[in-house]
């Protein structure tokens, strides 16, 4: 799965990392429904080093299609609610 982070670029990321990623980002608009801004920013987080972490990091360079489109890592919580709100649940 090809995911970009906005303002950051794209990341190939694969295998086991993807059930990862799918339970982290459940976690994620959990709370975003629940209006939790902490477990919200700390979740973030977490989906953000997962996919730095795990991920390959696709050259500038080369042109990919991405699968999936993260906002910036600054993006506020009432940024996240409207732009995760067609977000789609299970990533997989």
């Amino acid at each position: 799965m090809i995911i970009r982070i906005l303002s950051e670029g794209q990341y190939r990321l694969e295998g086991e990392a993807l059930s990862e990623l799918d339970r982290l980002d459940d976690k994620l608009l959990d709370a975003l429904a629940a209006g939790n801004r902490e477990e919200y920013d700390t979740n973030f987080r977490e989906v953000l080093a997962l996919i730095r972490g795990r991920g390959s990091r696709i050259p500038d360079t080369e042109l990919v299609e991405s699968d999936l489109i993260l906002p910036a890592p600054d993006t506020t919580f009432e940024e996240a609610r409207s732009l995760f709100a067609d977000y789609p649940r299970h990533l997989s």
